[in-house]
């Protein structure tokens, strides 16, 4: 309570301080104006309420001259001369016909008919009579600020106007604290079941409730202060014409704001038939996807790998197209705000266009191209792994390391891609080793022993069989390329390890040496690995 007792006080001084500044700001305008523009004249004021303009000069007496003393005579008269009626009588000096107001044997000032504004074509009694009444009140209104029961009144009633925003303010705090607690009810009971699993949103969303309503409690005692503050003035006859003027600003402001959303209100209709009519475009782009990719609709050149990517694109579209159509309709478009951000968007699009184009394109050629698909074990340039997300600007591998590789899609496509997986389902997936074989050395003991490696290796699948291809007859040796079938295209390089081992075993087993990969000089015995030393040189025996 106290907390709201001190911003209550300091909310109601920083008003007046405003109002003060307002006021001020307006009385600086007119003064600017009047010293700037012909239109702005000198006016007889009484307790800030206008009462006549003068723009004739009599007497060799200036206009500003004029008002100061009629302000001066006005100041002069006591409570009874105020109560006094107000008389004018005919008067003509230095040529200029006019009127001299009085108030009891107090000549006030006189009025002539230069001092009209220039195209009025009304009666100069109407304006007589204008400015009578409005002396007349002026005069009142000074007579009522000196009137005791009067300023106890309003005293009273400002006393009883601030008692009553303590209390409205006091309403609003605990308006706040239920609204506070029924948000924490509501979230813990409804909005935490509906989260995405891994994070729960309820603090977040309750910080930015429990904000808004912060800010709308406080935008909605700060118009009742200031409708206090209006209250408070209009009490007062000196103050008067100040709450006036406030109550007429609210006013103002509160009607523009009115005429702006009623005029708003069929643009903001006509974007929201967009926004529906987009969605429902959405879903039916949605259905026809999914029922291209489980087979139910045949569409020409979609395919599986292509169908994600494609549907992204013309939802893309259909938003972006919605988006279109419906800005001309958005409330301030055609606003400064807008058209910057326009610009700011524009100058961001067109700085880094160059880099992002490129890549977005390479994407796309990497999509359409079908080259490759997510768990294809593929090699990329000097890159071999296990393919496990294929992003709009690049394509991600796993090594047999279990190393993650992310390459920028522009890379992908400037680079050779060898994928092991596309045809292993039918095909079956080959792995391939060459060896060196001496012209010594029948070629078909050597097709023999390839075959016999092959058929003890892990990994391996006899479907299609292993076979052998004899690739060149070198100078020294014969070249032979052994392929092999394998179950599983990952698993390549555990293939690859075991086939070597394998080979050599077998080499080594028939005595035969393997000239891989330099052939130097011919040795007098072949360099080979006795069974009896294939677990090293210490267990030769075992």
């Amino acid at each position: 309570m106290r907390i709201w007792l001190r911003l209550l006080i300091s909310l109601m001084l920083s008003s007046l301080a405003a109002a003060g500044g307002v006021l001020h700001a307006q009385d600086t305008q007119a003064d600017s104006g009047a010293a700037d523009g012909p239109a702005a004249v000198p006016t007889v004021t009484l307790l800030d309420r206008p009462i006549v303009s003068f723009r004739a000069t009599l007497a060799g007496v200036s206009p500003e001259v004029r008002r100061n003393r009629a302000e001066a005579n006005l100041a002069s008269l006591n409570r009874a001369e105020l109560a006094l009626p107000v008389q004018w009588v005919s008067s003509s000096l230095d040529g200029d016909t006019g009127v001299a107001f009085r108030i009891g044997d107090h000549l006030v000032f006189s009025y002539v008919v230069n001092d009209r504004e220039p195209g009025d074509t009304s009666p100069f009694d109407a304006d007589v009579h204008k400015i009578a009444d409005h002396l007349q009140q002026a005069m009142k209104a000074r007579r009522d600020q000196m009137h005791w029961p009067v300023l106890i009144r309003g005293a009273a009633l400002t006393l009883l106007a601030t008692a009553l925003l303590g209390m409205l303010g006091w309403g609003i705090a605990r308006l706040r604290a239920w609204a506070y607690a029924g948000m924490q009810r509501v979230l813990e009971a409804h909005l935490l079941s509906r989260t995405s699993r891994g994070f729960d949103w309820t603090g977040s969303a309750f910080h930015l409730a429990r904000q808004l309503v912060q800010l709308l409690a406080l935008c909605l005692f700060m118009l009742l202060l200031y409708l206090w503050l209006i209250f408070v003035l209009e009490q007062f006859p000196a103050s008067q014409p100040m709450g006036s003027r406030l109550g007429a600003f609210l006013l103002g402001l509160l009607t523009r704001l009115a005429l702006a959303c009623v005029q708003a209100l069929p643009g903001i209709i006509t974007a929201i038939v967009i926004f529906l009519i987009t969605r429902a475009v959405h879903a039916m782009v949605n259905n026809i996807f999914d029922a291209a990719v489980r087979g139910r609709l045949d569409l020409p050149g979609l395919h599986q790998e292509t169908a994600g990517a494609t549907r992204r694109m013309v939802v893309l579209l259909v938003w972006a197209l919605s988006f279109v159509f419906a800005y001309p309709y958005l409330p301030g478009s055609q606003s400064d705000v807008f058209k910057g951000l326009s610009v700011l968007f524009g100058f961001m699009i067109t700085l880094g266009s160059a880099g992002i184009v490129n890549q977005l394109m390479s994407g796309m050629v990497v999509v359409y191209s079908r080259a490759l698909k997510r768990g294809d074990f593929v090699a990329l340039g000097t890159n071999i792994g296990t393919v496990v997300s294929i992003d709009t600007l690049s394509v991600k591998l796993v090594n047999v390391r279990n190393e993650e590789i992310t390459i920028p899609n522009a890379v992908v496509v400037a680079s050779p891609i060898v994928n092991y997986s596309r045809h292993a389902s039918d095909r079956g997936a080959l792995v391939a080793t060459t060896v060196t074989i001496g012209y010594d050395t029948p070629w078909r003991q050597v097709h023999a022993m390839l075959l016999a490696a092959a058929s003890r290796m892990a990994h391996v699948a006899m479907t299609p069989a292993p076979f052998v291809v004899q690739r060149a007859l070198s100078d020294y040796y014969v070249e032979y390329e052994l392929m092999v079938a394998i179950a599983d295209p990952t698993l390549r390089p555990l293939a690859l390890s075991s086939l070597h081992a394998e080979i050599q075993d077998e080499f080594n087993r028939n005595g035969v040496q393997i000239m891989s990969p330099h052939f130097m000089a011919q040795p007098e015995e072949p360099v080979l690995v006795k069974p009896g030393r294939w677990q090293g040189a210490g267990r030769a025996d075992t």
